[in-house]
């Protein structure tokens, strides 16, 4: 019972750190960043959490990464498949891929939660702090 209670309150401790990404393919130098941040904070033992909003979820099209994939040396890719390994949650604004991205849900590569834009103020009034790239 004391080590349930002793793991407990040690999750509960656990930092949470959210990073927002806002630029998607067509900027895709800021794209890097947010997803090497979120590996490097997972890494550390925080609880992390991406979200994806604006034009960030084209990032999160199963074509596209597809064809990134096929065509390596993409730098985005690397860190996001890094953050999927550390352990890094990822929700999409599903308003932002609709209306601004003009995408389908079904676009959108497994492992990621469709979230609406509300999602966004309770991952920030729950985080320790909050990153937007």
């Amino acid at each position: 019972m004391a080590q349930a209670q002793t793991q407990g309150q040690e999750e509960e401790q656990k930092r949470k750190i959210l990073i927002v990404v806002t630029h998607g393919p067509e900027d895709l130098d800021r794209t890097y960043a947010p997803l090497f941040m979120a590996s490097i904070a997972a890494s550390m033992e925080y609880e992390t959490s991406v979200f994806f909003m604006i034009k960030g979820p084209k990032l999160l099209d199963k074509k596209w990464q597809e064809e990134e994939r096929k065509k390596g040396g993409n730098p985005f890719i690397h860190f996001f498949d890094m953050a999927k390994d550390n352990g890094v949650k990822m929700y999409v604004c599903v308003q932002s891929l609709k209306d601004m991205c003009h995408m389908k849900e079904d676009d959108v590569i497994e492992g990621i939660e469709l979230v609406g834009g509300s999602t966004l103020i309770d991952l920030t009034m729950e985080a320790d702090r909050t990153l937007f790239f």
